[in-house]
């Protein structure tokens, strides 16, 4: 997962207004706002950073590193509840694309729940029990303690997707979730007369599996070197090997990538089971590859449907593939390079040192000193690295030049860093591992935040507004996110940058006014927000200058308003 990409996804909670008009400021409110309402699980070891950004620090409290006692936790499943007064709805996705930017070949699967279901609760349970399963274990695999709200409201979702039924995608019948890793739940039937896999990853041994009672031919599309380093034995003449062709392109009927705001696609991630049968095509995808390691030792998450083998049988996808598949011959037994052998176990120790817990408390006041320290298991991965020859280092996210060589384990011989700003306390540390040949990886990990600040996402938010009009900008963002109805005359202003000197006569002044009195009269609490925020602006000497005379008029206003009618409803 990487987490400038993760900042993109809370634009999907926000009105289609906001997240086109206004970028930053949009993504910021958005995802302040949607940080209360996600939880993300990820792989410990595999959170990025692309491009450094201080909105993260509303990521800390809905991503939760997950570390499993052996294999990876590998899904790529989301799970959304939508809500219209007392109503819910569902959507589920699932894919093989991770939380990341990569441009990869992937495939998708979107399911929402039906309105109209004839089928019995016994049914539905019965059906959904992998993905309840699934979530009631989450929680637990988390590395920090998840607090109880967010654990309550995890257990509350797995009750709703217990009883709902999934509307199937045209063409398409039956329907099966599998989901590995978690106890002994059964392995999905690969059997058939005929099948097609897709997976830039397989082994001997999972294709051994994977081809387990097809009787006739097994085509595999792949990566060149997952061919050639499978074992000679597993190439027999029943096998048909394909790797993607960069070269080719999928062209999609009436569509262009000016229609489409399509990228180009290279590099194969796609992972796919089609096996033909007498009662159709059986079509598996999700998170799995073709190896022993995903169908035995890893958390997996993948969807089974039927449909009709003229239409998504095995000829059939491999007549949709096209040009973007070429035939590959190889004789297979090749060793992995000596370099491909150490960022592998380059990436193994990264991981078990991401699996431990840290502790990031604050200390003092503007300058603030930080003190950091891991539990003991750090240690034994530390020592356990350099025996490897691996070097390691360590910063924090927000400041490259604080961090060190090693981490104490015990809060007594805590690292000290000292020095910084409110907006640069974070929990997020890089830790960076450096092998004999070269080869480094970083990765991100999350510490536990003791004695936070509590104005420090406030000054993150502060350090956004450049003049007044990004500050009217952000509070007509705080109102639209909030369902309060925003004029378009002063979505417009604000978003073409209407001058905020003076609000008297204005499309600004006037729309605001009437946005914020229709937010009073509606009850909206988030009002409580905006002024825990302009009480945060008044006493900060760099930013209260955004806070016109005529502004505060305005405000003490509509507050003073709130507090009465608020007090009239006691």
């Amino acid at each position: 997962m990487d987490l400038a990409t993760a900042l993109s996804i809370p634009l999907s909670f926000a009105s289609r207004r906001v997240s086109v008009a206004d970028g930053s400021l949009g993504v910021l409110e958005a995802v302040r706002r949607a940080s209360e309402r996600m939880d993300v699980f990820a792989q410990a070891g595999e959170m990025s950073m692309g491009q450094n950004s201080d909105l993260v620090a509303f990521l800390e409290q809905m991503v939760h590193p997950v570390a499993l006692k052996k294999g990876l936790f590998h899904p790529k499943l989301w799970l959304l509840q939508y809500a219209s007064g007392e109503r819910r709805t569902h959507r589920l996705l699932c894919s093989s694309r991770n939380l990341t930017d990569d441009h990869s070949w992937d495939a998708f699967i979107r399911l929402d729940e039906r309105d109209d279901s004839e089928r019995s609760d016994e049914d539905l349970q019965r059906l959904n029990a992998p993905l309840v399963q699934l979530l009631n274990t989450l929680p637990d695999m988390a590395i920090r303690p998840i607090d109880k709200k967010r654990r309550q409201r995890v257990q509350q979702l797995a009750r709703h997707i217990s009883l709902v039924d999934w509307e199937l995608p045209d063409r398409m019948r039956e329907l099966a979730f599998h989901v590995r890793g978690l106890h002994r739940s059964p392995l999905p039937d690969f059997s058939g007369i005929r099948s097609l896999l897709i997976s830039p990853y397989v082994s001997g041994d999972g294709l051994r599996l994977l081809r387990d009672g097809v009787r006739e031919d097994t085509y595999l599309v792949s990566r060149t070197d997952s061919l050639d380093q499978l074992p000679p034995e597993a190439l027999d003449t029943e096998l048909v090997t394909y790797v993607l062709d960069d070269a080719a392109s999928l062209d999609i009927a009436g569509a262009s990538d000016s229609d489409t705001g399509a990228v180009p696609l290279s590099g194969l991630h796609a992972k796919v089971i089609v096996a033909d049968r007498q009662d159709g095509a059986h079509i598996i995808l999700g998170s799995a590859n073709a190896t022993d390691a995903a169908w035995y030792r890893n958390v997996e998450v993948m969807v089974e449907l039927v449909a009709a083998k003229d239409s998504f049988g095995v000829k059939a996808t491999l007549d949709a593939l096209g040009e973007l598949k070429a035939e590959y011959q190889t004789t297979g037994g090749a060793e992995p390079n000596e370099s491909d052998q150490a960022k592998h176990r380059l990436e193994s120790v990264m991981r078990g040192m991401a699996a431990t817990r840290l502790t990031v408390r604050v200390h003092g006041e503007n300058p603030y000193e930080l003190r950091v320290w891991a539990d003991a298991d750090f240690a034994v991965h530390a020592e356990a690295a350099a025996s490897e020859g691996i070097e390691l280092r360590w910063h924090l996210l927000t400041r490259a030049d604080l961090g060190g060589r090693s981490l104490p384990v015990s809060e007594k011989d805590a690292a000290s860093l000292t020095d910084l700003k409110l907006v640069e306390i974070t929990p997020f540390i890089v830790l960076e591992g450096r092998d004999r040949l070269g080869n480094t990886r970083r990765t991100v990990l999350l510490a536990e935040l003791l004695n936070d600040v509590e104005s420090r996402r406030d000054a993150i938010i502060a350090r956004q507004l450049k003049d007044r009009t990004t500050f009217i900008r952000l509070l007509v963002l705080m109102l639209e996110l909030s369902g309060v109805g925003v004029p378009d005359e002063l979505l417009s202003a604000s978003i073409e940058g209407g001058s905020a000197g003076s609000m008297r006569g204005t499309a600004v002044g006037s729309g605001l006014f009437e946005a914020l009195m229709k937010s009073v009269a509606g009850g909206h609490e988030r009002l409580a927000e905006v002024q825990h925020f302009i009480e945060f602006l008044r006493k900060d000497d760099e930013k209260s200058d955004l806070l016109t005379p005529d502004f505060e008029l305005l405000w003490s206003n509509v507050w003073q308003a709130q507090l009465a009618l608020k007090g009239a409803g006691q």
